[in-house]
């Protein structure tokens, strides 16, 4: 579904280390696109952890960057985000 055409507000988590792709840049061109709200952390990775949620696995196969304590932090920073758009 094109980014434009969603009638809901939009919150967009990314982690500037992930190595997965590169979250932060598709997030900040999407926000070229349309007003979004960017949540994101320096050294987090692909895998985010809200409060309450353990550590990620690591895997065998990828590489997610960040770290533990990265991920948690970008996590507990979005969570309130989420918290408000779930309940507006």
């Amino acid at each position: 579904m094109p980014l434009e055409r969603a009638r809901a507000d939009v919150l967009l988590v990314a982690g500037a280390d992930d190595q997965m792709w590169p979250s932060l840049a598709f997030a900040e061109a999407l926000a070229k696109r349309r007003e979004v709200r960017i949540v994101s952390h320096p050294s987090a990775g692909h895998r985010p952890r809200f409060p309450g949620e353990l550590p990620a696995q690591p895997s065998p196969s990828y590489l997610y960057g960040g770290s533990s304590a990265a991920d948690a932090a970008l996590g507990a920073a979005a969570w309130p985000h989420n918290l408000a758009m779930l309940s507006s």
